[in-house]
Formats: structure tokens, sequence, C-alpha cells
């Protein structure tokens, strides 16, 4: 039997979260304990029909489970009564405690995605035995029974999947860490807490592969530093697409994605790639033919007699500035969207600084970022749609715009992907109606 249904057998077992994740570990368990009785706990109700041997906990006391031995909790939800976290695990959890040793686990809060597909990317393109999974949208218990000893894992981590795991990955790749999620954590050190989950249960035998000077100074595992300013790091990257391991010199160049903060994120995947005997010839091929993901500086397309681009993926204030930085020529930058109170003061003064053409403000964190922009000119639209609008208006033929946001999607869209979809639906719609 599976050391993860050897852990569950005959425990009452409740899964908290009954979303994509929820699911996943009822279908997981259900496969191996069929006749086990499951109880599913989620503030919302929903269709349970076909599903059997469970008991349901609907509503606003869905967090009331001291009976349980065992709470599997989905990524996002705030536990809310203390008495029951001794006993909270996750996927997270039990996967890294059962297959940890050869997971390479990656978070941070920008870069996280991008780099996990990369390195899977190029592994991929090497070994047979290669699963991508996490936070990129495939929930670990759906790849289990795909695993062999020689199998590698590619583990996507958000901070809500790391906030209460006891478990770490042989590889932790730490990226960058700014303010996000506050709404969630209620702090910056609490959300910081979580990510550190990455490295922390590491032993000697285990690498951290860490933006320079962003770790505990008094950890176990091998720290591999990597920096874009300290020359002194393990990997040094510049700003013309080169980095440093070892005395050796690779090229970030050749790739489809642009910017400084991508050569980063590739001298990262290269790294873990070397460290896993991937050839350099296989890593410059693969880094070559790897496509960027939608809704990161994602080329839209000509339209309306404009460069389009589309990083709805943007909900702080350095992917903003980077978004500028990387396509170096905006005209128009599409600002705001839910405002979860994080500080607009580095935006707002960088675009004081360098000015551009004109900043469009959608609610609801337009409104904060507006109050802050001095030399700076802006426009306050009322939404997406009119922002594009404006966006054709007022921007000069053959010139840039980007949606960047710098605020997250929720209130007005599903997801940051739901967002992209429709800016690009917008683009699109005006172009048929002028044609």
């Amino acid at each position: 039997m599976q050391p993860i249904i050897e852990q569950l057998k005959d425990k009452r077992v409740v899964l908290l979260g009954f979303g994509k994740e929820g699911k996943s570990s009822y279908n997981y368990i259900r496969k191996y304990l069929p006749t086990q009785l499951l109880t599913i706990a989620d503030k919302n109700e929903f269709d349970g029909n076909d599903l059997s041997n469970v008991e349901f906990i609907i509503g606003s006391n869905y967090q009331q489970l001291e009976d349980y031995d065992v709470i599997i909790k989905s990524p996002g939800i705030v536990i809310e009564n203390q008495n029951i976290i001794s006993k909270v695990t996750s996927q997270t959890d039990l996967f890294l405690r059962f297959y940890g040793k050869q997971t390479i686990g990656i978070t941070g809060t920008k870069g996280k995605s991008t780099t996990s597909s990369l390195l899977y990317h190029i592994l991929h393109a090497h070994k047979e035995n290669v699963l991508l999974v996490g936070n990129i949208g495939v929930p670990a218990f759906d790849c289990i029974d795909q695993l062999k000893a020689n199998t590698l894992v590619v583990y996507e981590l958000s901070s809500h999947q790391l906030e209460y795991t006891k478990h770490s990955p042989h590889i932790a790749v730490y990226l960058n860490l700014y303010p996000e999620h506050l709404d969630h954590y209620g702090s910056f050190e609490k959300y910081k807490e979580a990510k550190e989950n990455i490295y922390r249960y590491q032993t000697e035998e285990d690498i951290l592969v860490c933006e320079y000077n962003l770790y505990e100074k008094n950890i176990k595992s091998k720290v591999i530093c990597i920096s874009m300013n300290e020359k002194t790091s393990d990997i040094y990257v510049d700003k013309q697409g080169y980095f440093m391991y070892r005395s050796q010199q690779y090229s970030c160049l050749g790739s489809a994605l642009v910017g400084e903060h991508n050569y980063y994120n590739i001298a990262v995947a290269t790294y873990v790639s070397l460290y896993y005997g991937i050839p350099d010839r296989v890593i410059a091929s693969a880094i070559q033919t790897f496509q960027s993901l939608p809704h990161r500086l994602e080329y839209v397309g000509y339209f309306h007699g404009l460069h389009w681009y589309d990083d709805s993926i943007s909900t702080i204030c350095e992917a903003a500035i980077q978004a500028i930085k990387s396509l170096k020529q905006v005209e128009t930058l599409l600002l705001g969207g839910m405002d979860r109170g994080i500080d607009y003061t580095p935006l707002a003064n960088y675009l004081n600084q360098n000015p551009l053409p004109l900043v469009i403000l959608m609610p609801d964190s337009g409104y904060r970022i507006a109050e802050l922009l001095k030399q700076q000119p802006y426009k306050i639209v009322n939404d997406l749609k009119e922002a594009v609008d404006s966006a054709i208006y007022y921007t000069k033929k053959d010139g840039v715009v980007v949606l960047s946001p710098a605020s997250a999607s929720y209130g007005f869209f599903k997801n940051f992907e739901e967002r992209g979809k429709c800016y690009k639906q917008y683009i699109m719609e005006k172009s048929k109606k002028e044609e």
C-alpha cells in the first residue's frame, strides 16, 4: 500500500475545502480506501451526490473539527479554529513527507510558474521520468501513481501550499520575496514565515537555491546564492543576459522570455539542470524552444496601430516596474484592481522619476495610486474595457500598451487568467468593429 494511504487508513479524515485540491484528495483516497468514511468540510454548498461513503460539514461551522484525526486542508483557507492546527496537514505536506527526496520545490512571490515550467522543459528534454505539479495547476496527488524511484518532481509551491507544511523538498528554490497576500496572512512577517517552510525542514543533504541574503543563516542545507547585484554570490546574473557559475559563463539569450527578471529565472533553472547532470547543449537548446506562459509579458499582437502586451500576472509594484524595464518603450501602462492595502509608494516613485506618456488607472487600487502620482500623467477609468478604449484613443501610433496591474484581480475577475483573457477579448472586439 502507498505510504500516504497507510497514514490515512482507519483514521477519521476530513477534507477541509472541496475545490480542485480537495477533489483531488478525495479521488486519490477513495481509489485505495473505497469503503472508508470521509468527511468533507466547506464553507459553501456544493453538489456531492456522486460521492460515496461521505459525511458533510457545510456552512459557518465547517471548522469545528476537533474530533478528527487528520485534517487535509486545501490552500488558501484561513484556519479560524486554533484548536485544530495540530491536526492540519495538506497534499503538499504529505507529498513532501514521503517523496521530498525526489522533489524540486520552487517558490517566490514572482517567477515561480515560469521557472518551474522552464525547469521541467529542460529536464524533460533529457529525462523521461519528470513531472510538473503544484500551483501550476496539477494537484500533486493526481500524479502519485506515475511516480517511480527515479522520477523527478518539479513542484511549484505557493505560500498557501507551504503555510502548514512541516517537510521540505530536496532542492528548494526560493526566488524572491515581496509583500503579497497580506489580506490572508495579516502581516508580511507571517507571509514570509509561510514561504520559508520550503527550506525550514531541509537536512545537510539538501540544497537551497536562494536570492542573495534571503535565507536564515543557521539553516542546515547547502546554500547556493544567486543575485543580479552581488558579484560575490555563487551565481551572478548580469543585465546583458549572461551569468557566471563556477567560473563558467552561460547565456540566457535566445529565449522567448524577455526582461532581466527572466535572466534570473533562466539562471536558476540552468543551475538545477546542471546539478542533475543535464548537458550544456541540451540546456541551451531547451531554453531556446521554451514558450513563455500566458499573461506574463505575453505579446498579444499589433492591433489598432499599437503593440499590446498582457502581464495580468502582475499583482505587486515590482512586477509592474519590471514590465516597464523589460519592454523599454512603454507608452501606456494599465494599472489597478483589487485594493489589498499594499504600499504603492515604490511604483509611484518609479513613475514619478521615469514618467511614461500615460498611465491609465482602474478601480479600486487605481484611486490610491493616483494620489501618489505627481510627475506622471494619468487618467482614471471605470473598468478594464474603458481602459482598453482609452489606450486606443490616447496612445500614439506604433506605441506599446501593457496591462501590468500591480493589483489582484479578485472582486472584478475570477483570477488573473480571466482578467488577461478579457483584456485580449476587448482588444479583439474593438478591432473587429473597426474592420
